[in-house]
């Protein structure tokens, strides 16, 4: 994923999905379209939107348009031959003075986030992934937060809360997770990273491959990519390639766990060699009490040794 570029004009960008359901007239974008989704996605923008921010609508046929443009009804859809074209979602944008717009959130579907992708490659999607009942909770999830923020301003966005909105999920058991991670290269146009972890909670799986990521990769500068991360593998043809991490963490746990047991054993034997040396030297009447009691070190070592040779392999 690409990040806008350092010439950016402030201010952020919310674009919403036009609607199914319309009148049977001109009206104003706000009025024409009917659907429940588009007044969701609307709220959702209004709550979020600040002084100087843009809300937009997405329109099949039209494009970018602005909810006070007057427009007759119409029945086209993304895929449809008069969908509107990425030449002319781009010549909009510049018009509109947002083509290098600092921030961008769509509060729509996949067609609508891929649409809007080709004039902002960095636009977020928090939707992206998530069936049409998440979504609706999500978009009352954001409104609500929206509305608490506004109601206890605050100085700076940092004291917002936290970095990640972590979705909210009770499981008891280990489940795979699709955890998203966007890079360094993002800012040359690279696509975020997937990988599947076994964890009990979506924090627990986001931390655990942020943390692999950013030791792996030796660097900090990286990050969760929220609308794309989701509960459960991703499914065939979704992404050209992912990396499943459960056999690494797999391997990293026994690894671990076989540092303890060598801990145990090292701290056995110096428990029951203790007295029996001065200055590092064993006391000449103690060399075959000594002798023996590392001999039984070294036979339960052995053992760890082996398993450790077999489970270094990657």
């Amino acid at each position: 994923m690409t990040t806008a570029p350092p010439y950016a004009r402030p201010g952020h960008v919310y674009v919403i999905p036009c609607s199914g359901k319309k009148l049977d007239r001109a009206a104003p974008a706000r009025e024409l379209y009917t659907g429940s989704y588009f007044h969701a996605c609307w709220r959702a923008a209004d709550a979020l939107a600040e002084d100087g921010d843009r809300i937009l609508v997405l329109s099949a046929r039209h494009g970018l348009v602005s909810l006070d443009d007057v427009l007759e009804p119409y029945d086209t859809r993304f895929g449809d031959r008069e969908e509107v074209s990425d030449l002319l979602l781009d010549a909009q944008a510049r018009r509109l003075g947002i083509q290098h717009a600092r921030e961008v959130t769509v509060l729509a579907g996949s067609d609508y986030v891929q649409a809007a992708r080709k004039v902002w490659p960095y636009a977020k999607a928090p939707l992206t992934g998530l069936a049409i009942g998440r979504q609706l909770q999500r978009l009352n999830e954001l409104s609500s937060k929206a509305a608490t923020v506004a109601a206890h301003p605050v100085e700076s966005l940092a004291e917002r809360g936290p970095l990640y909105d972590v979705p909210a999920d009770y499981g008891q058991r280990e489940r795979p997770f699709t955890v998203a991670v966007a890079g360094p290269g993002r800012s040359m146009g690279e696509k975020p990273s997937l990988y599947v972890a076994a964890a009990y909670s979506s924090a627990q799986a986001w931390a655990k491959v942020l943390g692999w990521y950013m030791v792996e990769h030796e660097t900090p500068d990286a990050y969760v990519v929220a609308g794309e991360s989701f509960e459960g593998e991703p499914q065939p043809g979704d992404r050209y390639f992912w990396t499943d991490l459960r056999s690494e963490f797999a391997r990293q746990e026994a690894l671990d766990d076989l540092a303890d047991q060598a801990a145990e054993v090292v701290e056995c034997f110096q428990a029951e060699t203790l007295g029996m040396t001065s200055d590092g030297d064993v006391l000449p009447d103690r060399q075959d009490e000594y002798g023996k009691a590392r001999a039984r070190a070294q036979e339960a070592a052995w053992p760890l040794v082996q398993q450790m040779a077999d489970n270094d392999g990657r």
